[in-house]
């Protein structure tokens, strides 16, 4: 296994992987294969961001649940397509307005 080195730079970091997946179009050619491959469809709706009021700690922590769903069920040879649904009741949103 390869040493970490001794200062890294998480931001600068993301910032290469999230180029080389654009670069690479690696989600588009995940649904390409997996519509090729005939997989299953797996549905996963993420409702509107921060329905509940301003964002807090608890809005990352609900986000990178739904990403690793998600992608776990892309590991299974699932067929995730990836959009926004809008899987809350509506009520916070509309107590707020």
């Amino acid at each position: 296994m390869a040493s970490l080195p001794p200062t890294l730079d998480f931001a600068k970091t993301e910032e290469e992987i999230c180029a080389k997946w654009e670069k690479e179009q690696t989600f588009k050619t995940q649904d390409k294969l997996s519509l090729e491959r005939g997989d299953e469809e797996y549905t996963f709706y993420d409702g509107p961001p921060f329905a509940t009021g301003l964002p807090h700690y608890g809005h990352i922590l609900a986000g990178t649940i739904k990403d690793v769903v998600t992608r776990h069920a892309c590991m299974r040879h699932l067929h995730v397509s990836r959009r926004a649904g809008w899987d809350c009741h509506g009520l916070p949103v509309e107590y707020e307005i």
